[in-house]
């Protein structure tokens, strides 16, 4: 009888006991906060500064003008010009991240002071006849592909490009005083590349190259009062090149950051 009792106060404290640790609380693991993941994603703005340079080629054709007022032997190269300067603007686009893919749109505008003179040696000896090139606001209209690596992102970009160009001829002796001209603004294409880098959530600085050409185009330069000439017609062909670095400000899109969530 004895053992029984003791073998029945040995169960009683073991369940009794099993019940006890059962009843005790759990301690609630460490709540992990989620995880921000940058987003491209958004509209944004910004400011640009760098250089730009073109290079230009004059040709007299044979035109119906030009025959008029005098062109023995058209066309011929007549001359060819460069120029460098600074330029200064801004830019507004939309971008859209999928993966490591991001997809935009962008328009920028510059203004810059790219002026050249080249001289003309149709019917003068060189340098008394000078032909001149002026651009002072130029821009693109383009879209983006870029692959990015978290807050890097490494994009090429092509579309639609313009420039205000002013085309004038004057004597070497007296270069500022145009005989005749002409300006209008012209349209080309473009492509480009460049890096950008987000330094906050919102705030990214970037490098870009752009290449615009404008291709061969017939401009007639008019003459002006008191010049005693006659109007006369060129073929232009242009190219002009960019260098940029500017910074922007994404106001992101959705709503809010994206996050991970686990």
């Amino acid at each position: 009888m004895k053992k029984l009792a003791l073998a029945a106060a040995a169960v009683f404290a073991l369940l009794t006991g099993s019940a006890s640790a059962a009843d005790m609380a759990v301690k609630a693991r460490p709540v992990v906060p989620p995880v921000p993941i940058f987003s491209w994603t958004g509209f944004y703005i910004g400011v640009h500064g760098g250089g730009a340079w073109y290079d230009k080629d004059w040709d007299a054709p044979l035109s119906a003008i030009n025959i008029v007022g005098g062109c023995p032997g058209c066309p011929r190269a007549v001359s060819s010009n460069t120029a460098s300067s600074w330029l200064a603007g801004g830019q507004v686009g939309f971008n859209y991240q999928t993966g490591i893919w991001v997809w935009g749109v962008e328009a920028d505008a510059s203004w810059t002071d790219l002026k050249g003179s080249g001289s003309n040696i149709f019917g003068a000896a060189p340098g008394v006849l000078l032909n001149n090139s002026e651009i002072d606001s130029l821009g693109t209209i383009a879209g983006r592909v870029g692959i990015t690596a978290n807050q890097a992102l490494f994009y090429v970009k092509g579309g639609g490009a313009w420039a205000q160009d002013r085309f004038f001829t004057s004597f070497g002796a007296a270069p500022g005083i145009a005989l005749q001209a002409s300006s209008e603004t012209r349209w080309g294409w473009m492509v480009g590349v460049g890096v950008e880098y987000a330094f906050t959530p919102n705030w990214s600085v970037k490098a870009e190259y752009n290449h615009m050409d404008f291709g061969s185009f017939r401009q007639t330069l008019n003459p002006l009062v008191g010049c005693g000439c006659v109007a006369f017609q060129y073929d232009i062909n242009q190219t002009v090149d960019l260098v940029k670095v500017g910074v922007n400000y994404r106001f992101g899109w959705g709503g809010g950051p994206v996050v991970a969530k686990y």
